[in-house]
This record gives structure tokens, C-alpha cells and sequence, in this order.
């Protein structure tokens, strides 16, 4: 099954500055995504729908041209894993205590050519498991035109005999505010009390209330108000609290959960967390498998919520991560 998320900028009109991320483009049963500093990544699937696969790869190449292939045991169980294809051992690699391992440079390149040839294809860790290849050639196709590199000697698929002059576009950079040290300040009951009913977060669904404060600068302080819960996705309405107010906070971009939210209303972030050096995060999940979904996580600027690293896979099918559509340059700034 696929996952319908959709993606607008949280402002009303956009500015130089609004991100846009990349989408995720299918291939039957493989999928690409390439973000804004030209990097690209093709992740396989199971050829069945809502189906699963035990061990998948995901093909990247980044903006200055350096391929890597990624392999994933799932089970946790395997120690090395195996690539053939039509029959034949293209590549092994010992995998990590996640069940991770990759292949870089030409042996990496070369596994991309043999799946795109191939006609059967088998991952051994070393039980085996099959690797769909449908769509796994148009998918490398596309990586080389979202690059620049059709007909260049770098294709991965479009091969032709120009040189590749091209260059990865730099990232935007983005200011970010460090947190003051110490407690936020405690929010006053009756401002949450009001808060709840003019923002629609009280719960009727027996999942527990909180409203955790943290500290983004000197004046401001982010409140994260509980919202309701389903089975996997714990959802979570952003405030601040500034000048003995309650209001909701802004986002230069935002993934919204569900429908987008009336003018005034708070958007929906998704399995919060809160890091010490000033990252919001969010990770809304297609199903509870976690093999679907989107992931954001934002940097306070002093005034607004940036988006500094965006990550999506629409298609609930055994994928082995997440694809990267948007990043930046995060720079630290001390609180005002």
C-alpha cells in the first residue's frame, strides 16, 4: 500500500527560503528520491503490495558522483550477505551488529550494472531471499537524469562518451539557535486549560495528556502538547510561549499529518523528540512496521521552526529505510 502524505509549505505563500523537498518517484518495485543537493537514492521493494522483504539495498549516489550500496538484514540474524544475479556471486560484504554493510566505488557501480541487466536476482545471508529487480533499470535511468548524467561517462545506465562537467548545487544554510541551559519555565495551568480547547487537544481516546516545555531562546519557549493517539503514532501539537501567551509555533515547511490544519490551528508533528542541542524532530509512520512514512527534523532560527533534514517513503513494501529528499547546512547561534 502506498502512503498518501502531503507536502505544503506551512506559511501561506512561499519565499526564496520555503524548502522543497524532493518526491519520491516509483518504479514498480523500485523507488527513487533525490533531494536538492543532487543526491539520489533507489531502495528496492517487495514485488508485492503491503508485502515485506527480510533483506533489501538501497542504491545512493551523492552530488559529487561517489556510488554506494547499502544492504540491510532485517532479521538481525545474518553475519555477511551475498549478491547474485542470473546465477552469479557479484558481490559479498560482512554486515554490522544492525545487519548493515555496503559496497562503494567500483565494485558498488558494478552491482548497479548486473541488477540492471539482470533477469533473476537472489540476496544470500545465506538463506535466500529474492531481490525484485522490476523497475530497477528505469529507476538507475532516472538517478542519471535527475543528475545530469545522461550520456556522460558517469551514468550509471545512460552511458555515453562526454565527460560529466557538472557540480552538486550547495546546500542552504541555516541558523539555529542553541537553547539557553537549565529548566524552561512552568507554563501556567489555566494557559494550557485554554490552550487545549482553542487548539482541539482535548483527548476523549484514553491516551494520557502532557504539554513538555523546553527552552529555544531567552523570550521563547516550546510547549508540546499531547493530541491523541493511534496505534503507532503519538501526535503532538507545537506551541510557544512567549509574553504570557500561548501560540502555535511556525514552520517554514511541514509534512501534514492527515488534512492541513484551519488558519490558526497548530500543526500535527508526529513521535516528537526533543534534542539538548535544539532539534525538533518528527516521525509520522505509514504503518507500525515503520517501513513507510516521513521523517523531519527542524532548528528554531529565533523566530520560526526551519526544516533541516527531510526524509519519506511512500510505499508500505519492505523498504530498508527511509529516502533523504531535503537538506541544509545547520549553523549553531548562542540565544538572544
Amino acid at each position: 500500500m502506498s502512503v498518501a502524505l502531503a507536502a505544503t509549505a506551512a506559511s501561506a505563500a512561499t519565499t526564496p527560503d520555503t524548502p522543497r523537498p524532493g518526491k519520491p518517484k516509483l518504479f514498480r518495485d523500485w523507488i527513487v528520491a533525490c533531494d536538492n543537493g543532487r543526491a539520489c537514492e533507489a531502495a528496492s521493494l517487495a514485488a508485492g503490495e503491503s508485502m515485506l522483504q527480510d533483506v533489501g539495498l538501497i542504491v545512493a549516489r551523492d552530488g559529487g558522483g561517489r556510488v554506494t550500496v547499502r544492504i540491510r538484514d532485517l532479521t538481525g540474524k545474518a553475519k555477511t550477505a551475498s549478491v547474485r544475479v542470473d546465477g552469479r556471486t557479484i558481490a559479498s560484504t560482512p554486515l554490522d551488529r544492525d545487519g548493515e554493510g555496503e559496497w562503494q566505488g567500483a565494485s558498488a557501480s558494478a552491482l548497479v550494472a548486473a541488477i540492471a541487466r539482470g533477469r533473476r536476482a537472489t540476496l544470500l545471508t545465506p538463506t535466500a531471499h529474492p531481490l525484485a529487480l522490476a523497475g530497477a533499470s528505469a529507476a538507475f535511468r532516472y538517478m542519471d537524469d535527475r543528475q545530469g548524467r545522461v550520456g556522460t561517462t558517469s551514468a550509471l545506465i545512460a552511458r555515453g562518451t562526454k565527460r560529466y562537467r557538472g557540480a552538486a548545487p550547495a546546500l542552504p544554510m541555516v541558523q539555529v539557535v542553541t537553547p539557553p541551559p537549565g529548566a524552561a519555565p512552568a507554563i501556567p495551568a489555566t494557559a494550557i486549560g485554554e490552550a487545549r480547547r482553542r487548539y482541539r487537544c482535548v483527548i476523549d481516546d484514553g491516551s494520557p495528556f502532557s504539554a513538555d516545555a523546553h527552552w529555544l531562546d531567552r523570550r521563547s519557549t516550546l510547549v508540546l502538547m499531547s493530541c491523541g493517539a493511534g496505534a503507532y503514532n503519538y501526535l503532538v501539537k507545537p506551541l510557544i510561549w512567549r509574553d504570557g501567551r500561548l501560540s502555535p509555533a511556525s514552520f517554514d515547511f511541514a509534512y501534514h499529518f492527515g488534512e492541513t490544519p484551519e488558519p490558526g490551528q497548530p500543526e500535527i508533528l508526529v513521535n516528537v523528540d526533543w534534542s539538548r542541542d535544539g532539534r525538533l524532530s518528527s516521525w509520522g509512520k505509514g504503518r507500525g512496521l515503520g517501513d513507510c512514512g516521513d521523517a523531519q527534523q527542524f532548528g528554531w532560527d529565533g523566530t520560526r521552526f526551519r526544516l533541516l533534514h527531510a526524509e519519506q517513503m511512500t510505499e508500505c513494501r519492505g523498504a530498508i529505510d527511509t529516502l533523504t529528499v531535503w537538506r541544509t547546512r545547520s549553523v549553531p547561534v548562542k540565544p538572544r
